[in-house]
């Protein structure tokens, strides 16, 4: 494998986690949505019992993801980024040798 295809499957990977995560985040809006909208025609009858358990497991699950997709993303594009170090400079230094004299 060459040099530049390692970074770009790492690079492939991460942005697919990320998509995962951000679907995840879109399906949790939706599960919320259809709990305030739709269940209520149903006959769901808002309760404090219920409702405070619901939004903190909401609210925690969508802080989660957020932030996993946050460490994701620095961890594997930001900080690679500045954590290299220059790579040293190779010299070569060459003496010349000196003639045996001629007798």
């Amino acid at each position: 494998m060459e040099k530049t295809t390692f970074p770009l499957i790492r690079a492939l990977i991460v942005i697919v986690i990320d998509a995962i995560l951000i679907v995840a985040l879109i399906l949790l809006f939706a599960l919320d949505t259809m709990v305030h909208g739709m269940l209520y025609d149903y006959g769901l009858v808002f309760s404090h019992a219920w409702a405070e358990p619901y939004w903190l497991m909401m609210k925690t699950s969508m802080m989660l993801i957020a932030i996993a997709i946050v460490i994701l993303s620095i961890l594997e594009f930001v900080y690679p980024l500045l954590g290299k170090k220059p790579q040293p400079v190779e010299t070569k230094i060459t003496c010349r040798q000196k003639k045996p004299k001629a007798k």
